[in-house]
């Protein structure tokens, strides 16, 4: 049976439960809003909610799956959208792309400021001892954060000895940074962050010299137990969702490379995003496709391995 959405918050929770987003209430104010994935212990904050400011619609986003749902109120899920409806979602668009593009601009200048300012990472920072991985050229320093209080008002945090890790655009810029904790951290629900404003979407980092055979892994730790034990070069693509973007770049500059995408097994997250998105990736570039045997990414089993070794 079809669901008819008569008001703005059953609009809504529809289209979260569609993506399989935890619907929580947001400001109708035309910015995206951090939610967190259903049955899915690590994806806090991994969803974005947005309602348009006219109360007429919005769009819930599943970071990990890429998936995104635009709604209305008092339409068919499903119907064929209306020219007003079309008209709206062109306009938003257009008002985002200019939005996007400054705060980029921004975040690319704060990214260039803090990694300058940084120091090299430790051999024995407790991040990469725990992942028992080298520090490749990462730096260290102290990670700000303005998170909102129980009064709704901006708090600003510093999260001392926080490792950085470059991302780069296709002409080598650096646009922004990833900052990986020395532990988790409560406050954000998990132990890493992206600097405010400087996305994600074909940005990239990599390890070692130039090899013909080159990997594409998600994150750094995965990247880093890659290189160590094969010593070819290794690209973070710090997501899933960004796996194919970077693949697409990857083949424009190195056309004779061979590339392997080494997804993440995500057997206890529904649909499995991190085989689903590597598998995409490595089909749509001529690419071959690596996944561990075991639940987890490649770090997790290299781990595992340590763990047995008498």
């Amino acid at each position: 049976m079809i669901a008819r959405a008569y008001d703005l918050e059953t609009a809504c929770r529809l289209a979260c439960d569609k993506l399989g987003v935890i619907y929580k209430a947001v400001a109708t104010d035309g910015r995206f809003h951090c939610a967190d994935l259903a049955n899915d212990h690590k994806g806090k904050n991994d969803a974005r909610i947005k309602l348009f400011p006219d109360r007429q619609g919005g769009i819930v986003w599943n970071h990990k799956s890429g998936e995104q749902q635009t709604f209305f109120v008092d339409r068919v899920q499903g119907e064929t959208m209306t020219t007003a409806e079309r008209e709206r979602i062109t306009h938003e668009q257009k008002r985002r792309q200019v939005d996007l593009l400054h705060r980029q601009s921004q975040a690319a200048q704060r990214a260039k400021a803090i990694w300058q300012n940084a120091t090299p990472a430790p051999a024995n920072h407790p991040y990469l001892t725990r992942k028992h991985i080298q520090a490749h050229r990462l730096r260290v320093g102290s990670w700000q954060r303005f998170i909102k209080n129980a009064h709704g008002k901006p708090e600003k945090w510093l999260i001392d000895n926080a490792l950085f890790v470059p991302m780069c655009d296709a002409t080598g810029k650096l646009c922004s940074l990833q900052a990986i904790f020395a532990d988790y951290c409560p406050t954000l629900g998990r132990d890493k962050d992206f600097l405010a404003g400087g996305g994600v979407a074909g940005l990239f980092w990599w390890l070692g010299t130039k090899t013909h055979k080159v990997l594409i892994a998600e994150g750094f730790a995965t990247a880093a137990s890659l290189h160590e034990a094969t010593a070819y070069r290794v690209y973070v693509a710090f997501t899933a969702n960004n796996l194919l973007r970077v693949g697409q770049i990857l083949r424009e500059k190195l056309p004779d490379a061979e590339l392997v995408f080494c997804g993440d097994n995500d057997v206890n997250t529904r649909g499995n995003p991190g085989l689903t998105k590597a598998s995409e990736a490595a089909q749509a570039v001529g690419g071959l496709l690596a996944v561990p045997p075991v639940a987890g990414d490649f770090n997790d089993w290299a781990v595992s391995l340590r763990g047995r070794q008498p």
